[in-house]
């Protein structure tokens, strides 16, 4: 469209021009094309996923139930700019996952319902909830985007794998996992393909599905081993360039441990050092890995915790001296940080202000399904 070097005026000028016709979405999709973008897929053949947003909590009510919102906060890390998307305000929905452009999100009170949105484009979809009870105790994950026919929404209890695909929903199908006990810190669950999952429990055990298959079958494998430190009680799954990773840390988010799975071994094989590139996003239901060049300047080996209070009962309070100040909403360390090491860094959000409700902050990757896009 206009000459190569950003500040040139021609291109500023032509910008200027057609920006009131631009909308949101299209201004999304010529954001991500830059040198870093085609450099990676020069490499390694397909697109990088963009460094995410944080979907932030919503701010505490100042006393009774929840108020229904109707918008919630996301944070471009990179820009340092929020951005507001309305969400259904007749229903009080609470985020529990994201993944590949769509927020998963159940209601709180009955009729107990799943919400799937895409908030760049305004798609969603309902879809009823997969168990008679009212079970607060569970995991959610998308293994693709719901617009993908091969995509699964998952939900995850105890003893008990709940699985549906939105994109031709025919009602829900379940699994036994017998042994699986959900903890809100010490258990997880990922995908590698959009039909082979993964969970872990808190005492390291592993379960995996292959939920194309006609009759899927329940693995497990026993792959408990002694932890370096009783101290890294909080567990994340992720993957990694076609492996799955197990992430250890502390309450404070001060140490990590990384392991890869081996399958075939039974066992998680301890990573002594951070050889990869990537920069590590944790958080329950909404953990990746992405490339170092599209991480907002992080070294590669760095770990950004979203803030999680359902999942991690530390409140921070001898940090900030008190249960007031600015909360912060998420942190960062390095895979080999030391114990030595300096408190983990904390990150604010500017003109964020108040402590947190029982929400939690979710890592957000805007996208654009191709059926969108093709409109």
């Amino acid at each position: 469209m206009a000459a190569r070097n950003p500040a040139n005026p021609r291109r500023r000028a032509i910008f200027a021009l057609i920006a009131r016709f631009v909308s949101f979405a299209d201004y999304l999709r010529l954001r991500l094309v830059d040198r870093a973008w085609r450099l990676y897929c020069r490499r390694v053949g397909r697109t990088p996923p963009p460094f995410p947003w944080l979907m932030l909590p919503q701010r505490e009510s100042t006393g009774g139930p929840p108020i229904p919102t109707v918008r919630r906060i996301f944070y471009d890390i990179p820009g340092g700019l929020s951005y507001g998307y309305e969400i259904p305000p007749k229903v009080y929905y609470r985020c529990v996952a994201t993944g590949h452009g769509w927020l998963v999100m159940v209601a709180v009170q009955p009729p107990r319902r799943i919400l799937m949105l895409n908030p760049i484009t305004d798609e969603g979809k309902v879809i009823a909830w997969p168990f008679d009870n009212f079970n607060e105790r569970f995991h959610a994950h998308l293994t693709s985007s719901p617009g993908d026919r091969g995509c699964f929404l998952v939900v995850v209890t105890d003893r008990l794998i709940a699985y549906c695909r939105p994109a031709n929903y025919q009602g829900w199908q379940a699994l036994r996992a017998p042994g699986f006990r959900y903890h809100a810190a010490s258990s997880d669950v990922v995908s590698l393909s959009s039909s082979l999952v993964f969970l872990v429990d808190r005492r390291r055990k592993l379960w995996r599905v292959e939920l194309a298959e006609q009759q899927p079958q329940v693995e497990r494998r026993d792959t408990a081993f002694a932890l370096p430190s009783k101290e890294l009680r909080r567990y994340y799954l992720v993957e990694l360039l076609g492996h799955i990773l197990l992430v250890l840390s502390d309450d404070r988010h001060k140490r990590v441990a990384l392991y890869k799975l081996d399958w075939a071994a039974r066992m998680w094989a301890p990573m002594d050092g951070w050889r990869g590139d990537r920069v590590l996003l944790l958080g329950r239901g909404c953990s990746a890995a992405v490339p170092a060049s599209s991480a907002a300047g992080r070294a590669p080996g760095t770990v950004l915790f979203a803030r999680q209070p359902t999942s991690i009962r530390d409140m921070d309070r001898s940090v900030r001296g008190d249960s007031s100040g600015q909360a912060w909403f998420w942190s960062e360390t390095r895979v080999d940080a030391g114990p030595d090491d300096l408190l983990v860094l904390k990150k604010t959000v500017p003109h964020r202000q108040g402590e947190f409700t029982n929400d939690d902050s979710y890592w957000f990757f805007p996208a654009i399904d191709p059926d969108e896009n093709a409109r």
